[in-house]
């Protein structure tokens, strides 16, 4: 299994702005990794016997980036392939609107490398990034250590009320973000690809990585989705429902979906490798 520090032509960290301009173009044709959010440490070791990349922390009853229980945040860092730095950690922090009038910002655990948190119900709000980059400086304060930011937007903005995509990668650029992940907000079964077409997606991977970020999609995406994403060169896959039973996101997490899955995410992506090549 390939770690997150090693994964790209000399990158570090997945971002494009640790290689070599000249190499972009071909780092750009790897196979994207696989990211699947879990709820408990169960579901943690579930997703990484069926190869997982990277794990993410979320509570699917909560919404699309639903934070889970302290506890169980704390269990599944302590897991060993996350605690020696195997496989990156990922947590989501609910929305920003969450956290506007919160009394106390909770000390998460060591062993989380990305945070993230939803810009939903604030594309009104002339503020908003202002108030983006308060709560994450509050989030890093109370940690006592660095954490790197995901910006997130959403696909389906106009139902979140959210800012647009570029909105959100022109914010993350700003404030050093380290990448963006397009997700929906709504989980009504209507997947990324509904809400935002492939030559729309490249042109973002695109700016993403020549401004150094990487690039994340999600929004209910399963293996028929794969082919309609190919000529998008992300960086990551993330996936909760097709990691489940039945593709429900609420249900328990079957190991032998992440490896279906996994595995034709690499035949797809191998394929559009090999036909670049040519």
């Amino acid at each position: 299994m390939r770690s997150l520090a090693g994964t790209a032509v000399a990158r570090n960290s997945l971002q494009p702005t640790t290689v070599d301009r000249r190499l972009i173009h071909e780092d750009a044709r790897r196979i994207p990794q696989l990211l699947v959010s879990v709820r408990s440490a169960d579901e943690a070791e579930k997703a990484i016997a069926g190869g997982a990349e990277i794990l993410d922390i979320k509570d699917p009853s909560r919404g699309s980036l639903g934070m889970g229980r302290l506890s169980d945040i704390s269990a599944i860092a302590e897991l060993n392939p996350i605690a020696n730095g195997r496989i990156p950690l990922s947590v989501a922090l609910g929305e920003l609107c969450d956290w506007s009038g919160a009394d106390a910002i909770p000390d998460l655990p060591e062993g989380i490398r990305f945070a993230k948190m939803g810009l939903s119900h604030t594309s009104h709000d002339p503020e908003w990034i202002s108030q983006w980059i308060r709560v994450r400086h509050l989030f890093r304060q109370q940690s006592g250590h660095r954490l790197s930011w995901v910006a997130v937007a959403y696909a389906d903005a106009d139902i979140a009320n959210a800012p647009r995509i570029e909105q959100v990668l022109e914010a993350a650029i700003r404030t050093e973000c380290e990448g963006l992940l397009i997700d929906t907000w709504q989980k009504d079964g209507q997947q990324l690809i509904d809400h935002v077409d492939a030559a729309r997606l490249e042109e973002i991977q695109i700016r993403c990585h020549r401004s150094g970020l990487f690039l994340a999609l999600a929004g209910c995406l399963n293996v028929g989705s794969l082919p309609k994403l190919q000529t998008v060169a992300a960086d990551v896959i993330a996936i909760r429902s097709a990691a489940c039973r039945k593709s429900d996101r609420n249900s328990e997490l079957d190991s032998t979906q992440v490896a279906v899955f996994r595995e034709k995410l690499h035949q797809v992506f191998s394929q559009t490798t090999a036909n670049r090549s040519c």
